[in-house]
């Protein structure tokens, strides 16, 4: 599906590509065109022959068809900048994000063509990022009037503020795995503490390239970005550098959750060494003396004695109750 808009006279019109072709000719107004899941004929028309990309920056957008897709970047083509980001698609998703460490997080690839007067953005899945400035554009058209670098820097700015609810789920999943840690660890902990390990891993690996590429958006490198858009792009950055940090603060705290579950199921491991030892020592004697008197002899000390079995019994009774004395006078049960 292909969407055009274009702003001039403080209006914004939905043109068609045959349309589009007429406006690129005149070289006027500001345009946004956005491509969900086009098939190669839109892409080839659209891309290669209307604006005329560069053969490689339509081909790493193309990659975006794959599930890996390529990773953030930015490159100047002169006449225009070509900019990737990896939007995070949730499976699964809680009422904050994520509130089970089994849900499962994706990303997704979003090409943008940015220049002076046209913003070109290109993806295979529908993105909450692209629907939301559509219909803020909907509310408000003189957004486009503010340049296609402005409109650009609100779709990043969803992009990024979609990881907020995502890191709030892993602080609730995260205090109640600490719970359960220490008070009823069990082959589950583990594996939650592993799958919610692999997706502060995603989220930080998405983060930090897309921080490094926002940073160079918003530093004055590129002439497409006006320097009173810069501030915004700026504010975007602090917001993802923050993230970057809880992240990486999720990932120490589950390093050392693992650690602590496997001392706490070592400790609890021990103390079920340290009864089972207790058993067997108390037991021990009394295997011996059993042992002493069930012996076949023909004479033996007490066999013939009516009260022996009961004596045997005591003396038996006796020894097992001095050994758990020693035992705890000794501080060892």
């Amino acid at each position: 599906m292909v969407s055009i808009y274009h702003y001039t006279d403080n209006i914004v019109r939905k043109l068609n590509i045959k349309e589009l072709g007429h406006c690129l000719r005149q070289s006027d107004g500001i345009l946004w065109v956005d491509l969900e899941n086009p098939d190669e004929a839109e892409e080839e028309t659209l891309l290669v022959a209307l604006f005329d990309f560069h053969p490689l920056s339509v081909e790493d957008a193309q990659r975006g068809r794959k599930e890996d897709g390529h990773l953030p970047k930015v490159e100047d083509f002169g006449e225009y900048l070509f900019v990737i980001l990896n939007p995070v698609d949730v499976e699964r998703p809680g009422e904050n994000g994520v509130q089970d460490a089994g849900v499962e997080i994706r990303t997704c690839q979003l090409s943008a063509y940015l220049s002076k007067r046209t913003l070109v953005t290109h993806h295979y899945k529908p993105l909450r990022s692209i629907n939301s400035v559509v219909q803020f554009l909907g509310k408000n058209p003189q957004v486009l009037s503010r340049g296609p670098d402005y409109v650009f820097h609100l779709i990043i700015d969803d992009i990024v503020d979609s990881y907020s609810p995502i890191l709030d789920g892993l602080d609730t999943a995260v205090d109640a795995l600490e719970m359960e840690v220490f008070k009823m660890p069990t082959q589950r902990s583990m594996v939650r503490i592993l799958q919610l390990k692999r997706t502060i891993m995603t989220i930080r690996r998405i983060a930090v390239y897309q921080r490094e590429m926002l940073s160079r958006l918003s530093r004055g490198e590129f002439s497409l970005i006006r320097p009173d858009e810069m501030v915004y792009y700026r504010n975007v950055y602090d917001h993802l550098v923050r993230m970057t940090d809880l992240a990486e603060s999720y990932r120490d705290v589950l390093t050392g959750l693992l650690d602590a579950y496997l001392s706490v199921t070592s400790n609890k491991l021990s103390q079920v060494m340290k009864v089972l030892t207790i058993i067997s020592t108390i037991f021990l004697p009394l295997s011996f003396i059993t042992g002493f008197f069930g012996m076949n002899f023909r004479y033996l000390p007490g066999a013939e004695w009516d009260y022996g079995v009961m004596v045997v019994a005591l003396f038996m009774l006796a020894v097992g109750l001095g050994m758990l004395w020693i035992f705890r006078r000794n501080k060892w049960v």
